[in-house]
C-alpha cells in the first residue's frame, strides 16, 4: 500500500508584494506515492538558472508564488533534486513548462509522476515506509540524497523511544519496484518483529550510484580508487544521526544504535563500528568486502572496542575465494582488539551468495541477534548452521586447515582436486586440530570436505606454488 506524498514548504523571507501584482503556480494534482515528512515542492527554471532546490514561497495550501519576471518563463516542479523531478504519465522526461508573465493570474499544474519514485511495477513497501527527504544535504560533501524511514506504526500512539538502525543501499531495503538488484523485505521483518513489540526506526540511505564505490571504502584500492568512507561514516556520526534523534523519539545510546549493510556496505559499516564504537553498538557486516584495502587491519589493530558492543559477520561458503579466511582474519584482529568472542556472531551458510536475495533470507536473524532493544536474550533462540572448520591463508603455498574446538567427536577430512574431483589427501581429524597443506598437496584449486558424525561441510581453497 503506497499514500500520498505530502509536502511542507518553509517560508524564510516574508510575503511583502501585494497579491494583486503577483502571479502563483497552483499543485491541482500530485502523483499517489510514498508519504514524505520533509519534502518540498520546487521550481527551477530560466529565472533562477535551473537550480533544482531553488527556494519555493507558499501563498497558501499547495499555491505558490512566482517572482515577477518579464516575458516567457520555461520551468519545471521538483522535489529538491533532478533525480526527483517530474515526468510524463508513462515516467518519462517532460518538455519544460512555459508561462508568459501576467500578473494576478493563477497557473493550475498536475504532477503525473515523479521520476525518482515512478515504476511500472506494483510498489511493495508497506505504509510505515516513508521519505524523510529526498535532497538531504550530505555535509561534508556537496551532495544530497534520498534518505528512507521505517516509522513503526505504534510510533504514533504514544511517547515511547524507539532504538535506530542505520542501513546503506536504501533502494534496496523497502521496495521491490525501486531497487536496483532486489529487496531486503526490511519493513517485512521489522513488521514481524512489532508483533512482540521489538520493531524499530530504520535509517535508509540511498547510495549515490556512481558515487557509491566512493563512500563505502575508508581507503583507496589501486584500481578501484574510491577511498571517502570516512566522511561518509562523519556525515552520518556528525549529521545525520543527530537530526534523526532531534526530530523522533530515539533510544541514542549505542546499545540502542545499529548499523548495517551488504558487499561494500558491509565494509563500511563494519568500518563504522570500529572508529565510533561509542556510537554504533550494534553491527550487521554481511557479504563484506574486505579485500578492498588492508589499511583497514591497522584501525582494527588499534581501536578500542565498546565494552558490549556486538558484531554480525555473515557470508556464503562460496562466494568468492577470499571472503571467508578475509572474515576469520579480520575476527582474529578483533579478538586481539580485546572484542570478546560472545560478542562476535560468525555465521557461514553454504548456500549463500553474494545477492539481495540471501541478505534479505539472513537479515531478521541478524537484526533479532543484535538486539537493538538490548533484551539480553535474542542470543538464545537464534538458528543458524553451524561451521565446524575454517581455512586461512588462501591463496598462498601454504593454506592452513583449522578444526573447531567445539567439534564433537572424530571426522575425516579429504581434499580433492578441482576441477578433476580426484582425491589428493585425506586424514582423521578431531577437535582443534591444525592442518598446514605445504607438503601435502600440490598447487592448484580444491575443495576441502569435513564428513562427521550429523554433519558435512565444505569449503574450496587455492594453494600457489
Amino acid at each position: 500500500m503506497i499514500t500520498k506524498l505530502l509536502i511542507f514548504v518553509s517560508l524564510s523571507v516574508g510575503i511583502s508584494i501585494h497579491s494583486y501584482c503577483q502571479m502563483y503556480f497552483k499543485i491541482t494534482k500530485a502523483p499517489a506515492t510514498y508519504k514524505s515528512i520533509l519534502d518540498t515542492i520546487h521550481f527551477p527554471s530560466s529565472f533562477n538558472g535551473w537550480k533544482p532546490d531553488y527556494p519555493s514561497q507558499m501563498a497558501g495550501n499547495n499555491i505558490f508564488i512566482i517572482p515577477p519576471f518579464t516575458g516567457t518563463l520555461e520551468y519545471k516542479a521538483t522535489r529538491g533534486t533532478w533525480n526527483a523531478v517530474e515526468g510524463s504519465v508513462s515516467g518519462g522526461e517532460i518538455p519544460n513548462r512555459k508561462v508568459t508573465y501576467s500578473q494576478g493570474d493563477t497557473i493550475d499544474i498536475e504532477i503525473q509522476t515523479w521520476k525518482d519514485i515512478f515504476s511500472n511495477s506494483a510498489h511493495t513497501a508497506s505504509p510505515e515506509v516513508l521519505i524523510l527527504k529526498s535532497d538531504y544535504p550530505m555535509i561534508p560533501f556537496s551532495k544530497k540524497r534520498r534518505i528512507w524511514v521505517y516509522l513503526p506504526a505504534r510510533y504514533a500512539n504514544g511517547s515511547e523511544k524507539f532504538p535506530v538502525l542505520y542501513m546503506h543501499d536504501g533502494q534496496n531495503l523497502f521496495d521491490k519496484a525501486l531497487s536496483f538488484a532486489g529487496e531486503w523485505k526490511v519493513d517485512e521483518a521489522m513488521n514481524e518483529f512489532a508483533k512482540s513489540n521489538l520493531d524499530c526506526i530504520v535509517v535508509g540511505i540511498d547510495n549515490g550510484g556512481g558515487d557509491r564505490i566512493d563512500e563505502y571504502t575508508p581507503y583507496s584500492n589501486p584500481k578501484y580508487k574510491g577511498g571517502q568512507g570516512e566522511m561518509y561514516v562523519d556525515f552520518l556520526v556528525n549529521n545525520l544521526k543527530p537530526f534523526i534523534d532531534s526530530y523522533f523519539r530515539t533510544l541514542p545510546e549505542p546499545e540502542h544504535t545499529g548499523i548495517m549493510g551488504s558487499s561494500l556496505g558491509g565494509l563500511i559499516s563494519f568500518y563504522a563500528g570500529v572508529k565510533y564504537p561509542q556510537v554504533f553498538g550494534k553491527i550487521g557486516v554481511f557479504s563484506p568486502s574486505f579485500w578492498y584495502s588492508d589499511s583497514l587491519k591497522t584501525d582494527v589493530i588499534n581501536f578500542t572496542p565498546n565494552t558490549n558492543q556486538k558484531f554480525y559477520i555473515m557470508a556464503g561458503q562460496n562466494e568468492d575465494e577470499d571472503m571467508v579466511p578475509d572474515i576469520d582474519t579480520y575476527i582474529d584482529l578483533m579478538h586481539t582488539a580485546g572484542v570478546p568472542d560472545d560478542n562476535i556472531f560468525r555465521l557461514i551458510q553454504p548456500d549463500g551468495q553474494h545477492s539481495e536475495w540471501f541478505w534479505a533470507r539472513e537479515f531478521p536473524a541478524a537484526y533479532q541477534w543484535l538486539d537493538l532493544w538490548d533484551q539480553q536474550s535474542s542470543t538464545k533462540s537464534v538458528t543458524y548452521v553451524a561451521t565446524y572448520f575454517k581455512i586461512s591463508r588462501s591463496p598462498s603455498p601454504n593454506p592452513i586447515i583449522f578444526i573447531d574446538k567445539n567439534m564433537q567427536g572424530t571426522a575425516i577430512l579429504s581434499v580433492n582436486s578441482i576441477p578433476s574431483g580426484k582425491e589428493v589427501y585425506s586424514i582423521n581429524v578431531q577437535s582443534g586440530d591444525t592442518l598446514q597443506m605445504n607438503g601435502k598437496i600440490g598447487s592448484g584449486a580444491f575443495c576441502a570436505t569435513l564428513k562427521g558424525k550429523g554433519f558435512v561441510q565444505t569449503i574450496k581453497f587455492i594453494k600457489s606454488e
